[in-house]
């Protein structure tokens, strides 16, 4: 699914849904990982960055909003909850193509 967010910005994004506390977050943050991206470490109630290639993300809080600006997108997830992944159109072509190899193992 595409999504615009801001004039200019478009995302493409994924839900993962599962049954358990952190189920849909596991399966999510695993795809992400297995396709060769970085996922940013855990703040409760706070998105995670994510970044094609080997990083070392810090919690949301931690990040600069330079910081921000350079992610490749966000993971969105909680207890219970659905994990939702955004791919942003500043990615490079490498990442949007290990996205939509996620995107059709769903």
């Amino acid at each position: 699914m595409i999504a615009q967010i801001a004039p200019g910005v478009h995302v493409r994004k994924i839900t993962f849904i599962r049954q358990g506390e952190f189920a849909a977050e596991d399966a999510g943050v695993g795809a992400l990982q297995v396709a060769g991206f970085s996922v940013g470490r855990k703040q409760a109630h706070a998105p995670r960055g994510i970044l094609f290639g080997l990083y070392d993300i810090q919690k949301w809080r931690n990040l600069s909003a330079d910081d921000r600006e350079a992610l490749h997108g966000i993971v969105h997830s909680g207890r219970g909850l659905p994990c939702k992944v955004e791919l942003f159109d500043i990615a490079p072509a490498e990442a949007k193509f290990a996205f939509a190899r996620i995107e059709a193992a769903l």
